[in-house]
């Protein structure tokens, strides 16, 4: 197989909206959340090659022998029956268990380059089946931009943002695990929750007076050192800070690039931080 390299970004997300409604028999939660792509996140390099081969470059760290990268190319193989002669590096950029979905990015992308090089490639829906099974949000990274997800974060409706503004990612070295977050904030197996009603246009006044994370109780408690991330963003001049996910990201919205720098350099002698802009 021949063919031009190329590379597919894997953007960030974060949640401007996480309400956990209820838990399902099957164990998982009902979700009520909204995802905003963001512009800033890994990259996925595709080139031609003799067999394939994976490398990651960039950030180091120990995924314990679960790469999604790898899980996603067999998934594919194993669904379309195609074999690959194709080299796949993932730079990585994004801190793991940094809660902005930096490894459901990484799937989603490889899943996209594959389906690119595929003789019979998969059609949307098929696509997405898959995405489902590597993660409740690697659905949301195949369509991207502004969503309102529910179920496990798979039933997806497109949004539009109807205001400009600037995000600041405040990572500290944290790793939260999803699963002990959940466990921590104790859902009871019940009927769920109604989830909150808006328009498809999502608007700053919504955002400031109805959107939550409900992860925030339980993460704040567990590091009071997240919490303050977040009182410190709206002390620099941030309209709306949240949790993001089950966490450690805190992020602030910012009105103008000026705003979102001059709150980045009280935080960037102590934490990885990263200003990036919404993607539509």
């Amino acid at each position: 197989m021949t063919f031009p390299p190329f590379t597919i970004p894997a953007h960030t997300k974060v949640n401007l909206n996480l309400r956990v409604l209820g838990k399902r028999s099957d164990g998982y939660h009902d979700l009520d959340t909204v995802f905003q792509e963001l512009e800033w996140g890994d990259l996925l390099h595709f080139e031609a090659a003799d067999k394939f081969f994976f490398e990651m470059t960039g950030l180091v760290f120990d995924d314990g022998g679960n790469n999604i990268c790898l899980r996603a190319v067999e998934l594919f193989k194993k669904t379309t029956g195609e074999h690959f002669p194709v080299k796949v590096t993932l730079e990585k950029r994004v801190p793991p268990g940094s809660g902005i979905g930096g490894g459901s990015a990484d799937g989603a992308a490889v899943l996209k380059g594959l389906n690119r090089l595929a003789v019979n490639p998969l059609a949307g829906s098929h696509l997405q089946e898959l995405a489902l099974q590597l993660g409740a949000d690697v659905p949301f990274f195949l369509e991207g931009g502004l969503q309102h997800a529910q179920g496990v974060g798979e039933h997806l409706e497109p949004l539009e943002l109807g205001f400009e503004g600037v995000f600041l990612l405040v990572i500290p070295p944290i790793h939260i695990s999803t699963k002990q977050a959940f466990e921590a904030l104790k859902i009871p197996l019940t009927a769920p929750k109604a989830p909150i009603t808006f328009g498809r246009l999502l608007d700053k006044a919504t955002l400031v007076r109805f959107f939550e994370n409900n992860f925030e109780s339980v993460v704040f408690h567990m590091h009071p050192e997240i919490g303050t991330l977040k009182r410190e963003l709206l002390k620099q001049g941030a309209f709306f800070a949240s949790l993001s996910g089950s966490g450690s990201t805190v992020y602030g919205i910012f009105d103008d690039l000026a705003q979102a720098r001059i709150a980045q350099s009280f935080f960037i002698n102590r934490y990885h931080t990263q200003i990036t802009h919404p993607y539509s």
